[in-house]
């Protein structure tokens, strides 16, 4: 099933956020036809992180880099926009916020919704607080993106890990701090904020109804349509993970379900990463122990009707082994599921990393394909990162090209 992809390198001329686009440089990057399109920021650093967060909507493409410069800032984090214009991507912008800091990690996470870039940095300065960590909220307009709203927790705190994971939909962001205290320490939380009067408004605090010491709740989260999961990696019971569900009521949000692995063990890290798509939720376990392989991986998939939530299958890799973190990642675009294995062994190469696509068959889910880049080598992590719309998803690999990241925007073929 392995596929190796031609992969076409394209190095972009990047202008940082609030300047102008590069127009003139459209014909230089158009290269086709082509398949793949591999991303790289024209003033790469070491052990930048480019990668280790992506997003994708429309025609636009946004990418982490939680360790690179902004501007004289050294290691504060970056977040680079890329649009699509024919057979390739072409540079839209480079976000940094504007009061960076060292070690902020601007861009460990972001989310896209139409003109909307939502960006993570879960260890900036909030007032006196060093590392209370914060979400920026980016609007486009009359052609450039403008910094909207810088938001932080109404009750910051230095390694609360405000802004760790992000989703947004319509006028409705949620702000996940996956390490907040709440009476034990790591329990966790999600800040649910409203668009309303031209800003982010806080509406409510969401934590779990069976909070629990080091649960992490707000390690990863989700939100479709009416449904909003919030994953706990190191849930009860057993410490393997849990994801809790909410809906709206009234003019909040109630939790209507816990969902548990059947099957699991601590450490399963279940919950690391969520997927919500129609009435299809994935789920994946980086660190699910298969028969004499630990640390494999798994992803479960799960109906979400109303408020009954049914397991429909255990996703594992075909040729899964030791240590492979198959659920790293994972995106759902239509009738397939993307799940990253960023340390996947490819032949002799170590960690070079692989995704593995399933489609739905009826009621089945059958891996069709596992994908890797042609140009990987040993310690890339391809996967590492994953988000689909339409026909196409990105994937970071974020220790590639000597520890300075790249991403791959990759079709998602019939």
């Amino acid at each position: 099933m392995k596929k190796a992809f031609h992969v076409v390198s394209v190095v972009f001329l990047i202008i940082m956020a609030f300047c102008s686009v590069w127009a003139d440089s459209a014909a230089a990057l158009q290269q086709g036809p082509m398949e793949e399109v591999k991303l790289t920021a024209d003033n790469p650093v070491a052990l930048a992180d480019f990668g280790r967060s992506v997003a994708i909507d429309g025609d636009l493409v946004a990418v982490g880099a939680g360790g690179a410069n902004a501007d004289s800032v050294l290691g504060a984090g970056a977040v680079y926009l890329y649009k699509r214009q024919g057979l390739t991507y072409v540079p839209e912008a480079i976000l940094v916020a504007p009061d960076a800091t060292t070690g902020a990690e601007f861009g460990r996470i972001v989310a896209i919704k139409g003109n909307v870039v939502v960006v993570g940095a879960r260890f900036a300065q909030v007032g006196t607080f060093s590392k209370a960590g914060a979400a920026y909220v980016f609007r486009k307009y009359k052609g450039a993106w403008h910094l909207e709203e810088k938001i932080a927790s109404p009750t910051p705190a230095n390694e609360d890990n405000f802004g760790r994971a992000l989703a947004v939909q319509g006028d409705v962001l949620v702000v996940t701090a996956r390490k907040e205290n709440i009476n034990a320490s790591d329990v966790g939380a999600a800040y649910v904020y409203s668009y309303r009067g031209g800003a982010w408004m806080y509406q409510e605090k969401l934590t779990a109804s069976d909070p629990s010491p080091g649960a992490y709740f707000g390690q990863s989260v989700a939100i479709q349509g009416d449904v909003l999961a919030i994953g706990a990696r190191n849930a009860d019971p057993n410490a393997a993970g849990a994801v809790y569900l909410f809906r709206p009521a009234g003019s909040g949000w109630v939790e209507f379900a816990k969902v548990t692995p059947p099957d699991g063990i601590t450490d399963d890290q279940f919950a690391f990463t969520i997927a919500l798509t129609g009435d299809v939720m994935a789920v994946g376990a980086r660190r699910a122990d298969l028969t004499g392989a630990k640390d494999a991986g798994a992803a479960y998939v799960y109906s979400v009707d109303q408020d009954s939530v049914d397991l429909v299958v255990k996703l594992t890799a075909s040729d899964a082994k030791a240590s492979d973190q198959f659920g790293q990642a994972i995106a759902i675009a239509g009738d397939v599921i993307a799940v990253g294995a960023n340390r996947a062994d490819i032949g002799s190469n170590k960690d070079q990393g692989a995704i593995y696509l399933f489609r739905r068959l009826g009621n089945e889910w059958i891996e069709t394909d596992k994908l890797t880049a042609s140009d990987g080598i040993a310690g890339d992590e391809f996967g590492y990162s994953l988000a689909a719309f339409g026909n196409r998803m990105v994937t970071g690999a974020h220790t590639a090209d000597s520890t300075e990241g790249v991403a791959y925007v990759l079709p998602l073929k019939p």
